[in-house]
């Protein structure tokens, strides 16, 4: 046999430090009040809520995310975390009170909670941030306490004593429906505070709830609507109420955004999505292999369907409700922000707009009409639903590449100002 040939030993420069296992990857440069939290399970869903700290000593912080291994009876770990900070109220320290932190847990048993939204009402005076957890086919509405609260006897000194949450409503948004994400609007209407809900499911609906007063009660129902905002054909990835809450903007996989009426339920606009780049040249449409014989084909196997748009992310953009925002990308490639501007028409006809606002309008005889709003469409066995309003003219203004991989999770500062995307890679923009 042929001898082995002897190993050249390459000598290493002398400022260039041993490779480890351990030292592979740096740690990540975090400056305070930052911080990275190692999870042991997947996270599904985040979400944060507060306010500023003042000299009433009513500042707050609370940050919940949901996850979980899966749907095995045993060792998945689904559950919701919520790590609150409020500012301390001390008897003997009222001005000064120390900052209390804590971490509630909530377990969802072998079901997945795929999307949590904390909030908290106006005039709210039980102390508590609310919580909605998207769990299965259901909608919870937990209220966790701004101070610390104990299971079992109040006198117990124990600071590792767990923390429970109150659930104070829980509803089924349809069989087979699959809740996503959810969102919660309040607004004025004929002198009465109006509680709304809305969840965007799976089967690409999107439900509402009506609340009763949330400041004060502890128990009650979520009262679901006479209607559903249809229209999204896959999964809905997003959603969010209108400013002014009479609006509700939803995303979803099937490439597109859509805006509805949050009283009736009715369409006003769509915003079809693209994923190329504006400057170059447009997209090859994508034909069936067999149009080049003249046969035509039905089997999928042998069908060329064009890639599909992921729209996970929409926001509005303005306290006026007329900017949009929206974030798509395919399943692979890069990921596009498109700016829209929504625009009410003059005449109160409810009309396609530029860039697909919308389906055409119904045809009505001449006469009788005095050119009056046409009525709006319900179905047989829901009742009849107020006028609705017109049709939105959507308008896109730009398009730009934000990332270069696609993106799976978004959010928008309350000011409009700066947005959060997370990346397939892992990283935040």
């Amino acid at each position: 046999p042929n001898p082995k040939p002897k190993s050249k030993k390459i000598k290493k420069p002398k400022n260039q430090t041993k490779t480890t296992p351990n030292n592979t990857m740096g740690k990540p440069k975090v400056r305070p009040p930052s911080q990275v939290d190692s999870l042991t399970f997947p996270v599904f869903g985040l979400t944060w809520h507060g306010a500023p700290s003042s000299q009433k000593g009513d500042g707050y912080s609370a940050i919940a995310y949901c996850g979980g291994g899966g749907s095995a009876k045993t060792g998945v770990g689904n559950k919701i975390v919520v790590l609150v900070a409020a500012d301390g109220h001390s008897d003997d320290h009222p001005d000064n009170a120390p900052s209390v932190s804590r971490q509630v847990e909530i377990s969802t048993g072998e079901a997945l909670c795929f999307g949590v939204y904390a909030f908290r009402p106006y005039g709210d005076r039980l102390g508590m941030v609310r919580l909605l957890a998207c769990v299965g086919d259901e909608i919870l509405l937990y209220g966790i306490s701004l101070t610390r609260q104990q299971i079992g006897d109040s006198d117990d000194d124990d600071d590792d004593a767990m923390e429970e949450a109150t659930l104070l409503a829980r509803t089924s948004v349809g069989k087979g429906y699959g809740a996503n994400v959810s969102t919660y609007s309040a607004r004025h209407l004929d002198g009465t505070m109006i509680h709304s809900i809305a969840v965007g499911c799976e089967n690409g609906k999107v439900v509402v709830f009506r609340l009763a007063d949330t400041a004060v009660r502890t128990k009650f129902e979520l009262e679901k609507t006479s209607y559903e905002c249809e229209g999204h054909t896959k999964a809905v990835c997003a959603v969010s109420f209108h400013p002014r809450g009479h609006q509700i903007l939803s995303s979803a996989k099937d490439g597109t955004a859509r805006i509805f009426c949050a009283r009736t339920g009715a369409e006003l606009g769509l915003l079809r999505c693209e994923v190329h780049n504006p400057n170059g040249p447009a997209p090859p449409k994508q034909q069936q292999p067999a149009a080049a014989t003249g046969k035509t084909t039905t089997d999928p196997r042998f069908m060329k369907r064009p890639p599909q748009i992921l729209v996970r992310g929409s926001a509005y953009g303005d306290l006026e409700g007329n900017i949009v925002y929206t974030i798509a990308s395919g399943k692979r490639g890069a990921a596009y922000l498109t700016k829209w501007r929504t625009l009410v028409p003059l005449n109160n006809v409810r009309s396609a707009g530029a860039g697909g606002a919308g389906p055409p309008p119904p045809s009505f005889p001449k006469g009788g009409g005095g050119g009056a709003a046409p009525p709006p469409t319900t179905s047989s066995s829901a009742p009849p639903m107020p006028s609705e309003p017109p049709a939105l003219e959507i308008k896109q203004e730009y398009r730009i590449q934000c990332s270069p991989v696609p993106i799976s999770a978004t959010s928008l500062s309350s000011d409009g100002t700066l947005f959060a995307l997370g990346s397939v890679e892992g990283s935040i923009l």
